[in-house]
Parts: structure tokens; C-alpha cells; sequence
């Protein structure tokens, strides 16, 4: 309704006032939803985060997720700033409660914004932190706790804000090659995997087969040819890695739009075709235009569309069965943990 680029899971179909149906007005420069009958009007706005970025001498204390998103990857303890709460208590209450330690604040390392997270775009706020009493131990929303020095730092960080904010505490101990490492998430797309990048090597309707040639910088004929036009845009998400192919996620693109060889277009992931061969097709729709696909959660939901693009990609190797969105997005997840663990081996 509203007009943003990023999804906004907090929008209401309802008055907050009267509970009227909201409708769509222009407000500022965005449509924004308004309320007919009493004139109340929803602004979209970002959650407020904190973190401590809590020092032992060379050491920072990092806390590995139980749960989704990015279950398994690791952050600084941090959660949202309930409401009437300041964001210095939420850092400190957040410590206690994840690693076990009882801190005091030396004041605010950096705010940061984060949009990679499906429960909605945020700020956050990190304040150095040092430990006053307390064991490091894993608790509440953490099922491991560790110390660790900067060169020891893991490379499957969560959440943009926390990669920015590690990355700078990285610069501040010169290790600009690890810090550029985690500040590379920010390819993968604006809030990945939720929402990704798709890079367009074969535009929708093409037949001659086209890839990326990293060694020359530009895009190149393989001198084969599909066996009918792609009825999608197709291309490849950065920042991941297909373990089977050695290559990024392939991914076919879904919507209306014309779109050139070398395109980079905001898509949003709706299921995966599998294949025998392991490499496997993300599908996806275009989110920078409008779309009959806008409101498809999965692909599954439209078994000719399904057929389609099963049909077009078992040439080379049997389909094997599909995944749905959230599986789709897990799936990124994990390509990206690969990703990132070959580039902080130098690969």
C-alpha cells in the first residue's frame, strides 16, 4: 500500500483510532495508509535496537543464536528497545540476560541501520561495554557464548547493523581485509534473503546463453543456446555460493519489466526447483516494478507456473521436487554462510 522498498510487517489494515479500513493517500512523497473516516494516517517507522559491544582487553564477548533468523550465526548480545525503556538499559539488561555478565556502558561505539531481518528494518544502537561481575555463559535467546580476539573473530555474522559495527571495531585494530569481508554482506540485496539481488545474465525471451566472466569484468556468449526463449529473466545472487556448482545461487525471475544483460533487480524469493545435479533455481518475483506475482508467497500456489519452469530446466539434470519460501530462505542463509567462509579463507 505504502510504496517502500523494503517490507513493513507492522503495517495495519485497520484504524488504530476508530478501526475504520484504511485506504491509500499521498502524503509527503509516498502513499501512506489513511484512515477515511477520522483521518488517521500510519507512518511507517523502524524498530530501535541496542547492543554491548562488551571489551575484555583484545576480546569481545559474541553470543551465537538459537533461533531464526540466522540461527546458528553469531552477534553482539542486543535486542529491541521495548517501549518507555531507554536503549542504554536495553543493552545492559540484553547482556545480562544472553551472556550472563553484569556490565557498565562507556558510552555509545555507533548507531547503525539494518534492513536484512524479516521481523522488520531497524536501528541500532551499540555502546562499549566492559564487564563487571558475572562468567560469560549462554543464555535466554543464546545457546553459545565465547571471548574472541579480533583474528579469531567467525565470519558468519548476522544482521547487517552487526557486521557494519564489527567491521569498524575490526578497522580499529587494522585488520581492514576482515572488515571488508563482513561489510561485503551488503551485496547479497537490501534485506536478504527476505529480499536479494539478482543479477541478469539472460533477460526474458533470450536464447543465447550468456554468463558473467569474472576474469574479463563483462558478460560473455557461451555459444550455446536454450532449447526454447527463457520465459523469465534468469541470473545469479552475489554473496552466496552453491556448494555443488562452485558458483552463486542461480535464480530465475519472476514479473513484469524488461530487463538488459547486467541488470541488477530487488526480488523476492518464493521457492526453489531442485535438481539431481544439485544446482539447483531460486525463483523469485521483482519487487522494483509492479507484478501479477506481488502477492504469490510461493510458487507452489500456481502448479502452471511450476510446470513451466520445471519443464525448462530438466534438460539438463531431473527435478527432483521444490521448496517453498521460508525453506528458499534458509537455503540462501546457508549459501551465504558458505560464501562467507570461502572469502575469509582467501577463496
Amino acid at each position: 500500500m505504502h510504496g517502500l522498498d523494503l517490507p513493513d510487517p507492522g503495517e495495519p489494515r485497520y484504524c488504530g483510532r476508530c478501526g475504520h479500513e484504511l485506504r491509500p493517500r499521498a502524503s509527503g512523497d509516498r502513499a501512506r495508509p489513511t484512515c477515511p473516516v477520522c483521518g488517521w494516517t500510519y507512518y511507517a517507522k523502524p524498530a530501535m535496537g541496542a547492543a554491548a559491544l562488551i571489551e575484555d582487553g583484545d576480546r569481545i564477548a559474541l553470543v551465537r543464536r538459537a533461533h531464526e533468523p540466522y540461527r546458528g550465526w553469531w552477534t553482539m548480545p542486543a535486542g529491541f528497545v521495548e517501549y518507555g525503556e531507554e536503549a542504554s538499559e536495553t543493552a545492559v539488561r540484553e547482556a545480562e540476560e544472553e551472556t550472563g555478565l553484569t556490565v557498565s556502558l562507556a558510552g555509545v561505539f555507533g548507531v547503525y541501520f539494518g534492513a536484512g531481518d524479516p521481523r522488520g528494518a531497524a536501528h541500532l544502537v551499540v555502546y562499549r561495554a566492559h564487564r563487571v561481575a558475572g562468567e560469560l555463559r549462554a543464555a535466554d535467546d543464546a545457546d553459545e557464548a565465547c571471548w574472541f580476539r579480533a583474528e579469531e573473530l567467525p565470519a558468519e555474522i548476522a544482521f547487517e547493523a552487526h557486521r557494519q559495527a564489527l567491521a569498524e571495531w575490526l578497522e580499529g585494530r587494522n585488520d581492514a581485509r576482515a572488515a571488508m569481508g563482513l561489510r561485503r554482506y551488503a551485496m547479497a540485496g537490501p534485506a536478504a534473503p527476505l529480499l536479494v539481488y539478482a543479477i541478469i545474465e539472460n533477460p526474458c525471451g533470450s536464447s543465447e546463453r550468456i554468463v558473467y566472466d569474472a576474469a574479463a569484468h563483462d558478460f560473455r556468449s557461451t555459444g550455446a543456446h536454450f532449447p526454447e526463449p527463457i520465459p523469465m529473466h534468469y541470473g545469479w545472487i552475489p554473496a552466496t555460493l552453491n556448494v555443488a556448482g562452485g558458483e552463486e545461487l542461480d535464480v530465475a525471475v519472476l514479473g513484469e519489466g524488461e530487463a538488459a544483460v547486467g541488470s541488477v533487480l530487488p526480488v523476492r524469493p518464493i521457492g526453489t526447483l531442485l535438481r539431481d545435479d544439485g544446482d539447483h533455481k531460486v525463483v523469485a518475483a521483482r519487487v522494483d516494478c509492479p507484478s501479477i506475482y506481488a502477492a504469490t508467497a510461493s510458487v507452489t500456489e500456481i502448479p502452471k507456473l511450476e510446470a513451466t519452469i520445471s519443464r525448462f530446466f530438466q534438460t539438463a539434470a531431473s527435478v527432483t521436487g521444490w521448496l517453498e519460501a521460508q525453506a528458499t530462505r534458509q537455503l540462501i542463509v546457508e549459501a551465504q554462510r558458505v560464501w562467507a567462509l570461502r572469502h575469509a579463507e582467501g577463496g
